[in-house]
């Protein structure tokens, strides 16, 4: 098949970027021919995956998201007829299949409008990026600029028909998949001690891990005051790109910046806890879960969907509740019940593989296409 992908750009750090890049790869090697429409695509090099530029004005981002929406508008629908399938990343006006790898840019401002005092509602009401990216939002699901959608869990499904009226016939869910091979617990005696030895934490010190960038909204800030309470030494590795202050709290905070060996990280640490606000479903804890890492969460997360809380990690409300927090670590500071969740974690991300993914989509391809 052709198949056009849509996404702005590719970085390494960025989970929807990183999945895009994943999901290309695997197109090209199954004999797929790939066209990526995008302002920058720095990874690739195979001989069936075709660059095409997106040209926008890139003075903020408010003129990038609506320039790109229109230009990749205009581009693929002149080059329409060439392709099998047209699948956008982002919020662009031409698509068959609109995968909402994002998920709803309304409803993660109502879980933030709940946070904020007056002066947080303020900005958000006088940010015109935000109103940018609800107008586009709205043209997609409401103007049904698409065949069909692909929601990553059922909370992004029940959010698109919540906020806008699509009809569930409408919408496929279909979950993540991960690299069973690049993450795997056998990292464990490959990597931890070089990671450890590069930060300077024992072998015996228990590590949690975080990966995500945009901390205010993956919740960074209740994990740490979550660790602060504990009695025992705890080391947190927080990989990824955010805003943070300096600080000097009884437990050890690491911020490591985005990784391009993402692996290694997970075979350093005991644990992952990702106590976010707002997450469509988030590759994170199918990485960490493969690499054998019991995971915490919370119910805000489409990926709470499929974790069995008190088996492969632990689910919890919401964020704020940063004592259940602490108690969860607390409990898998045990060894014995970290290694009997760590088991279950890997046997459980051996059901979401990236191949299982991938005849997943093909299969909706074909049934697009006939």
């Amino acid at each position: 098949m052709r198949i056009a992908i849509i996404r702005k750009r590719y970085t390494f750090h960025g989970g929807s970027e990183g999945y895009s890049e994943a999901l290309v790869r695997r197109l090209s090697e199954g004999g797929h021919e790939v066209h990526i429409f995008a302002i920058k695509w720095t990874d690739g090099g195979s001989s069936n995956v075709h660059f095409h530029h997106i040209p926008v004005i890139g003075f903020n981002s408010f003129l990038r998201d609506l320039s790109f929406a229109i230009s990749s508008f205009f581009k693929i629908r002149r080059e329409r007829g060439y392709f099998d399938i047209v699948q956008s990343h982002d919020k662009t006006l031409y698509q068959d299949i609109y995968r909402a790898g994002d998920g709803c840019h309304i409803e993660w401002l109502k879980r933030r409008w709940r946070r904020e005092g007056p002066g947080g509602r303020l900005s958000i009401l006088l940010n015109p990026y935000h109103w940018l990216i609800l107008a586009i939002e709205r043209l997609i699901f409401r103007a049904r600029r698409f065949k069909v959608i692909v929601a990553i869990s059922e909370m992004v499904k029940r959010d698109i028909m919540e906020n806008y009226g699509v009809d569930p016939s409408l919408i496929r869910v279909i979950y993540n998949g991960v690299d069973l091979q690049r993450f795997t617990p056998s990292n464990r005696d490959r990597f931890r001690h070089e990671i450890r030895g590069r930060y300077g934490i024992g072998e015996e010190e228990f590590v949690v891990l975080f990966v995500g960038s945009g901390f205010k909204r993956k919740g960074l800030r209740f994990l740490i005051e979550a660790i602060e309470t504990i009695q025992g030494p705890v080391t947190l590795l927080v990989v990824g790109r955010g805003r943070h202050s300096h600080r000097t709290g009884p437990q050890r905070v690491i911020f490591c910046g985005p990784q391009r060996d993402i692996h290694k990280y997970y075979a350093a640490s005991d644990i992952f806890a990702f106590p976010t606000i707002y997450e469509p479903f988030g590759n994170v804890h199918l990485e960490a879960l493969a690499s054998g890492l019991p995971v915490i969460t919370t119910r805000q997360s489409g990926a709470a969907e499929i974790i069995e809380d008190g088996r492969q990690g632990f689910v919890i409300e919401s964020p704020e509740e940063v004592m259940t927090m602490a108690e969860r670590i607390e409990l898998l500071m045990d060894q014995k019940r970290r290694e009997q969740m760590a088991v279950e974690a890997r046997r459980l991300a051996e059901g979401f593989s990236f191949e299982s993914h991938i005849n997943e989509l093909i299969r909706l391809y074909q049934s697009i296409r006939s």
